[in-house]
């Protein structure tokens, strides 16, 4: 690297640490609505059930400040003999199992149902999780490879004798939407509310925060309140799968319109004496201001972990990730877990600026707070 290129990679980095900062400093957080109290969790696991990134039993496991990282190798249970025949699978798509303590209470929610049921079933029988044991679930927004792994827990809820909560953010998570990813774009198709129901699930409208089986909670609408702009790659066909009257005014008498993610949710929590931690699923609405959401609910200004899909790819730009960098950089979390559609520039970026921060998962990997 000559002088010159030094000296304006460096001036390039202190330019976005400003922009970063000033992101963070524009949008000071606003008071905790008192109507909504963010219950405090003793302790979490994470589990990665559905990702793309699956890895054998030669990853050691982490004991770090807050947090133990515990690989699942191939997918056997501990101490079993023989290796399984069977593996642990991965696919483009994202679900994560969350199971929280407060005192001697303890609950159970499902994050997203990654791509195919086939996939989720497998990778839950192999990780011993009985789906009868979920206690609620959240969808994060309506694209297939977050919701078409539902049916691998049809007709589990019929055995706890009650419907499955399921909370989502809009009426815009049933619309079908066009993938444009191709040309033609394909039809990515809907959430099918009448199948839902069959499979046991309980569906919870809901665009305003909410609470999750007493011990998580969900952001609602996510405000644009940084300079992320939405970036999503669909479009949204209102009327197809979803009714036109429960969507905002401006969408309703339209074919098909620019998919904005409004009901798109990030699921949170706060763990006593670490802070917060934000799944945040897919990010249409941007990883930054599902984090500064978390925050101003609860009044908690401290970020243990952020986690999930951080979409800093198309149609987001390269300069874009390394903005997100600089402002988590600023955020200052203990952790940071890239997943799904993150992108791998800013995974490099984050690892060269903050390696003590940014930890890879794989299908399996079980994330111990508290």
């Amino acid at each position: 690297m000559t002088a010159d290129t030094l000296g304006a990679f460096t001036r390039r980095s202190i330019l976005t640490g400003a922009i970063g900062a000033a992101a963070m400093s524009s949008f000071p957080l606003r008071a905790r609505d008192p109507r909504f109290r963010v219950p405090a969790v003793d302790a979490l696991t994470l589990t990665v059930l559905t990702d793309s990134g699956t890895f054998g039993p030669f990853l050691p496991d982490i004991d770090l400040p807050g947090l133990k990282v515990l690989r699942a190798g191939n997918g056997s249970p501990p101490g079993y003999t023989r290796m399984s025949p069977k593996a642990l699978m991965g696919e483009f798509g994202l679900s994560l199992l969350a199971d929280s303590r407060t005192g001697d209470e303890s609950r159970r929610v499902l994050v997203d149902f990654g791509y195919t049921a086939e996939v989720l079933e497998n990778n839950m029988t192999m990780l011993a999780i009985d789906p009868s044991s979920i206690d609620a679930s959240v969808l994060s927004h309506g694209h297939l490879d977050h919701y078409g792994g539902f049916p691998a827990l049809s007709g589990r809820a019929a055995k706890r004798d009650r419907p499955l909560p399921l909370y989502v953010g809009g009426e815009e998570t049933f619309c079908e939407r066009v993938a444009m990813i191709g040309s033609p774009p394909p039809v990515m198709g809907t959430l099918d509310r009448a199948a839902l129901a069959k499979a046991g699930f309980d569906v919870r409208i809901a665009p305003e925060p909410q609470l999750v089986a007493d011990q998580a909670f969900t952001t609602g609408i996510i405000p644009l309140e940084t300079t992320e702009r939405t970036a999503i790659p669909t479009r949204m066909r209102p009327g197809a799968g979803c009714d036109r009257k429960d969507l905002r005014s401006d969408k309703r008498d339209v074919t098909e319109v620019t998919d904005d993610g409004e009901h798109e949710l990030a699921t949170c929590y706060a763990i006593k004496g670490l802070g917060l931690v934000v799944i945040a699923s897919c990010s249409h609405r941007g990883v930054l201001n599902s984090v500064r959401r978390a925050q101003a609910i609860s009044g908690i200004s401290k970020v243990h972990m952020v986690i999930g899909g951080f979409h800093l790819v198309r149609p987001r730009t390269e300069e874009e990730a390394r903005q997100t960098v600089a402002t988590f950089k600023v955020i200052d979390p203990d952790y940071i877990v890239p997943m799904h559609c993150t992108g791998e520039v800013f995974i490099e970026e984050a690892l060269r600026q903050m390696p003590q921060k940014v930890i890879r998962p794989y299908v399996g990997t079980r994330f111990v707070m508290g």
